[in-house]
């Protein structure tokens, strides 16, 4: 009958159980001197060796050839032990024995004396399933024992067992089995079993069973039954997980933010049958080691791969930021968490990839952060660079007007603030100290204005209203100034807005606000309509101007075009007076 190989190799001395010496050499030492507790307490994962300890504890206590503290295996006792034949050793499994009345059964039956062995020995398996009850039945026992008992507690949960149990226990704690040491065990066992398996494959088991020895036999067993030889494509296949070639195909899509090729990938291993939780666990793993590569300068010490894997990692570790790797991972972990719940696996991971690929429909404070180091990044790299803020030219200056009789009696600070008004792209409203009203609202003069003046007056007159036509035909297209005022204003009711827009600059047309900047996702946030409002509000807030839209060069080429239309048709003379006079400044033209 075949026997399956967790339980064919389960190691029948200490010097077998691998990846805990430090539990091993101790109870050895206790046996050579017979320093022996009445009760242990083995702590540790799922297939580390506690049940395997105690049986090689229990045999080691009770065999008469005992040598430095390791069973002969060979006398009567040691066998009957193996198989179970020997009734003064008992195994209960708490899971399904935890009753009160159980551990009474026990308590009365540790009074007898053992019949073939020195010490009656009791090994009680997930101790922590015990009842209340049953833990205060054993309490006693367990605290003065008889002579000839050993009680052996295991259990993978020591948090929910009693401080009193805790308390009259030497405590063991198992450590998970390392990958190395239990890559070399699986490659001994293959060579005795008469199987080819690569190291690899050995490693690629060792990764997927976490530390567990158990597990990995059951995974080494499945890929027996499917063939001889053992590779990590046919342990890829037997697990249902994903290749490295999907894992670098998914990270290479993350960076493209190609959502299309995410979604291909994640299609093609359904059809395949690929378990999606393990799939997310694999991606968690493959991103874990990316952070490490990123973090640490001999990463190969701290992961379980292949050298051309490592590579690949080390590869995607200088293309992927810090931030950015804990992001992934941790948005897998939820996923992976909820998968385990119960959601759909193929629609979590769709979801997940998606938002992941397109960081602009996450609004979370490490996203932002995330995509703020990634763009760090391509600018130390090159790959994007800042445009510079536009200046506008400064306006020639314009010659001192003569003035009228009646205008000498202004103040003389008038030709000073026309001057002031030409140097400033925003003009500041007029003070009434400064400026003199327009000649159409003023009074009339007091003495009327010869022939020879009217007339140059009234043929300056005609190409200045030219000008106003045609200024009232074109748009005026001006830099807003105040446009890093009013991203500070937005970092306070947007964060998402702001990350994208940030460095940017932007024109005013009319009530229209023109945003420039080099992010390819600037237009598709802004056609989000709280992006656009959230812009509008702060743009008002700081301008107490009125806008009524947000939009990108492209959007706005038929307010450009007929501004740069305007620019050409009028003067720039004619634009300084237009500019002067909305000022309130009076001019008189001769």
């Amino acid at each position: 009958m075949y026997t399956a190989l967790y339980r064919k190799w389960r190691p029948k001395s200490f010097a077998d159980v691998i990846g805990q010496d430090h539990i091993t050499n101790t109870l050895k030492n206790e046996i050579v001197t017979g320093r022996l507790s009445h009760a242990y307490l083995f702590i540790g994962s799922r297939g580390t060796g506690k049940t395997t300890c105690a049986r090689i504890l229990a045999k080691a206590v009770n065999c008469p050839h005992v040598h430095e503290g390791e069973p002969c295996n060979e006398c009567e006792i040691c066998k009957g032990i193996d198989n179970g034949t020997v009734l003064d050793i008992t195994e209960i499994d708490a899971a399904s024995n935890n009753g009160v009345d159980n551990i009474r059964d026990l308590r009365e039956e540790a009074n007898f004396n053992p019949t073939q062995t020195k010490f009656r020995v009791y090994i009680i398996d997930e101790v922590h399933m015990l009842s209340q009850g049953a833990f205060n039945a054993l309490l006693k026992t367990l605290e003065e024992p008889p002579a000839h008992v050993k009680f052996i507690l295991a259990t993978t949960e020591a948090h929910k067992m009693p401080a009193t149990i805790l308390s009259r226990c030497q405590r063991f704690d198992f450590k998970r089995i390392g990958a190395d040491v239990m890559g070399e065990r699986l490659l001994y066992i293959a060579q005795q079993e008469g199987i080819v398996m690569t190291p690899e494959a050995a490693n690629l088991i060792s990764r997927l069973a976490d530390g567990a020895m158990r597990d990995a036999l059951s995974i080494m067993d499945q890929c027996i039954a499917r063939g001889s030889d053992i590779d990590t494509a046919l342990v890829s296949e037997v697990c249902g997980i994903a290749g490295k070639e999907y894992l670098a195909e998914t990270a290479e899509a993350l960076l493209a933010r190609d959502t299309a090729a995410l979604l291909r990938v994640v299609a093609t291993l359904y059809e395949n049958a690929c378990d999606m939780e393990r799939y997310c666990a694999e991606l968690i793993n493959y991103f874990r080691n990316i952070m490490v590569s990123r973090t640490v300068k001999n990463p190969e010490k701290l992961m379980i791969c292949s050298d051309e894997e490592l590579q690949t990692i080390c590869a995607f570790a200088q293309r992927f930021t810090l931030p950015a790797a804990i992001v992934i991972i941790n948005a897998l972990q939820q996923t992976y968490a909820q998968i385990k719940a119960g959601a759909g696996g193929r629609t979590a991971m769709e979801m997940v990839l998606i938002k992941l690929a397109s960081p602009e429909m996450d609004a979370r404070d490490e996203s932002i952060l995330k995509r703020l180091a990634q763009l760090e990044q391509e600018l130390r790299s090159g790959a994007v660079q800042l445009q510079p803020r536009e200046v506008p030219a400064a306006q020639p200056a314009a010659p001192k007007p003569a003035v009228t009789a009646v205008q000498q009696t202004a103040p003389q600070e008038v030709p000073q603030a026309a001057a002031q008004a030409a140097a400033q792209a925003k003009p500041e409203p007029p003070q009434p100290a400064q400026v003199a009203r327009s000649a159409e609202h003023s009074e009339p003069a007091p003495q009327q204005a010869s022939p020879q003046q009217e007339a140059p007056q009234s043929a300056a007159q005609e190409p200045q209203a030219a000008a106003q036509e045609s200024a009232q035909v074109a748009v005026a297209v001006e830099p807003i100034r105040q446009w890093p005022e009013i991203l500070q204003e937005l970092f306070g009711k947007n964060r998402l807005a702001w990350t994208i827009l940030n460095g940017t600059s932007a024109k005013s047309a009319g009530h229209t606000i023109i945003v420039y900047g080099s992010h390819p996702s600037i237009a598709d946030v802004l056609a989000v309509k709280v992006n656009e409002e959230s812009v509008l509000e702060a743009a008002r807030a700081v301008t107490m101007r009125e806008f009524t839209r947000v939009v990108t060069p492209p959007d706005a080429e038929d307010i450009l075009g007929e501004a740069q239309a305007g620019e050409q048709a009028v003067n720039p003379l004619d634009a300084f007076i237009q500019k002067a006079q909305e000022s309130g400044i009076e001019i008189e033209f001769k």
